[in-house]
């Protein structure tokens, strides 16, 4: 307890200032484990976690041709640390994003293994560190020259002016490489989870993607040595849950990333009624600063958990989106298989 002030003091520290929204995001970061923290791998209570997530935004938009995100991982706690109260996660993933008028690919597929430290022999505060590697492609579809939307919207896409220096010449320039881009992916994490008492659960995470590890590193479908490198993703995730009383529970969230120039922040507050003992509705709000409203909603099935969320465009895209900003559905499945105890027979010599 005498940590918990100190560190729910520090994640808000963190997460304070100025936000441009990021294409490739998730309102639902939280059923996205291996996408925001590599730490979170085997980050659970039972034997496999199977779960994905989809996100489709400017659906509403003409000739926008929208952008989606679908994303699926695996993970699992698989052997005992060093101690009692250890224990090795693992987990791999793969996430595809589409944007846009020329078909941004970028496809990414990723192997993850952290190591869950026992703080205490009860096992109710846990510091994690992993480690994320994998392999990101991205390629375009180039459009037809005769769209009139040609020259208007692929430049701004396959340039992104907001990533690192360097620069291009505009559609059609010889130097333009239309090839497929590989790039190693790398990401670290942290995480710190604690029971404050029976009910009520902090966790407070911080990770670090695209950390340059190897030369191919060039972002833009341009000759390399151009500059236009990929920027180091710096993340912080943060979550409270506790009962208000025996139906009734309450869940702030907070995350917060940052990637070159651009940054997000999410702000969420979820609440929960509890059905009955295998059944639980969920439901909330949440804000991602300077773009957009979440609604949320989902249930709790024993081990099966289930999300819904819808993003009304608060900024001045809503012009052009009509306040549709994106939607997205999430599931995650827990399989809980024990082996059952061996328990040796004892013959009782009997009393007379």
């Amino acid at each position: 307890m005498k940590l918990f002030k100190p560190l729910l003091l520090l994640t808000f520290s963190l997460i304070i200032g100025s936000v441009s929204a990021q294409d490739m995001h998730y309102t639902m970061y939280n059923m996205s484990p291996l996408t925001m923290n590599p730490a979170l791998s085997g980050a659970f209570s039972g034997t496999v976690r199977l779960g994905g997530i989809y996100r489709n935004q400017a659906f509403s938009v003409s000739n926008a041709r929208s952008y989606s995100t679908p994303s699926f991982y695996a993970d699992a706690p698989i052997i005992r640390g060093f101690r009692k109260q250890d224990w090795v996660g693992v987990g791999i993933s793969f996430l595809s994003d589409k944007s846009g008028f020329l078909k941004l690919e970028t496809t990414r597929a990723a192997l993850s293994a952290s190591y869950h430290l026992g703080l205490n022999k009860a096992g109710t505060s846990v510091l994690t560190i992993g480690f994320q590697a994998g392999s990101t492609t991205r390629k375009i579809t180039q459009p037809d020259p005769q769209d009139n939307n040609y020259v208007a919207i692929a430049a701004s896409e396959i340039f992104p002016t907001s990533v690192g220096g360097g620069g291009a010449g505009g559609i059609g320039d010889p130097t333009l490489n239309a090839n497929d881009r590989m790039l190693g992916n790398y990401a670290a994490g942290l995480l710190f989870r604690t029971l404050i008492n029976d009910d009520s659960r902090f966790e407070l995470g911080v990770a670090a993607a695209n950390i340059p590890l190897t030369k191919r590193n060039n972002y833009a479908f341009v000759p390399t040595g151009t500059g236009l490198t990929r920027p180091l993703l710096i993340a912080a995730h943060t979550k409270y849950e506790m009962p208000i009383n025996e139906k009734f529970s309450i869940a702030p969230t907070a995350f917060f990333q940052m990637e070159g120039s651009a940054m997000e922040i999410l702000f969420q507050g979820w609440g929960g009624y509890q059905l009955n003992e295998d059944f639980k509705l969920n439901f909330g709000l949440g804000y991602r600063f300077g773009d957009a409203l979440n609604v949320l909603v989902g249930a709790d099935y024993k081990d099966l958990r289930v999300g819904l969320a819808y993003d009304i465009t608060l900024s001045s895209l809503s012009d052009a989106n009509n306040y549709s900003g994106g939607v997205e559905i999430g599931a995650w499945y827990i399989i809980k298989k024990y082996k059952k105890p061996v328990v040796k027979p004892k013959v009782l010599c009997p009393r007379f």
